[in-house]
């Protein structure tokens, strides 16, 4: 059989097993055969519980490291579709974010990044080409700052929005992490210190963040939501 299909058997028989609905009798058939079938296939209940999470990549277009508001907006679209994400190099496209959970919500985090990202640079760009008469590092960092504002703005809003995502989801997602990427380390974001007239640029993102709008889906599986705007 292949694997993938007694993955997806053990999975159906340890969810019965854990059915509610289930009886006594019915779950410990369901239990003892999804043993069965993991030892008959020398299967890994880290495998078996990573098997349920879904993944969709996104190219970021650039073979330098993604920048840390690229990452902000990463988790933030995420979190907003209960999942996780992660970068990784390839060598033929470069870097991208790989999105994870179950069911659909990697797609719609994946599409929700895209839209948001091209949106912030949009944004971002206009306002750094109004800045007059400074440094070039002086714009980059304005620029930076603007778009620190404007993910704190999004980020206020899906807190708002988003609920907690569930113990089993997290379960399975570390699960999934830590049987493919077994030596994954953790990005440390900090945030940048705005001082002086730079504060003006962080105040300016944030504005233009709370134009982003989100709508939770309507007959969607997941907790799916749209989020717009958020453009100059």
């Amino acid at each position: 059989m292949d694997k993938q299909k007694v993955l997806d058997k053990v999975a159906k028989c340890f969810a019965l097993a854990n059915s509610k609905g289930a009886s006594p009798t019915e779950a410990e058939t369901a239990l003892r055969q999804a043993r069965a079938l993991m030892k008959q296939y020398n299967l890994e209940s880290l495998e078996v519980a990573a098997h349920s999470i879904n993944e969709v990549s996104v190219a970021t277009g650039t073979k330098r490291a993604p920048q840390d508001w690229a990452h902000r907006l990463a988790s933030i679209c995420a979190q907003a579709f209960d999942g996780s994400y992660l970068a990784y190099f390839n060598v033929l496209k470069g870097w991208s974010f790989k999105f994870l959970g179950k069911g659909i919500s990697p797609e719609l985090a994946a599409h929700a990044y895209s839209a948001l990202h091209h949106q912030l640079v949009a944004a971002r760009q206009e306002f750094v080409a109004q800045q007059k008469r400074c440094q070039l590092k002086t714009k980059r960092r304005r620029g930076q700052l603007f778009a620190e504002g404007w993910l704190n703005a999004v980020t206020y809003k899906v807190a708002e929005f988003a609920g907690a995502m569930d113990e089993t989801t997290d379960q399975e997602i570390k699960a999934y992490l830590e049987f493919h990427h077994p030596a994954l380390s953790l990005k440390e974001i900090e945030p940048l210190v705005a001082k002086g007239y730079d504060t003006g640029s962080l105040s300016a993102g944030w504005t233009q963040g709370q134009k982003v709008r989100l709508h939770r889906g309507v007959g969607q599986r997941c907790q799916a939501a749209r989020l717009t705007g958020g453009g100059q």
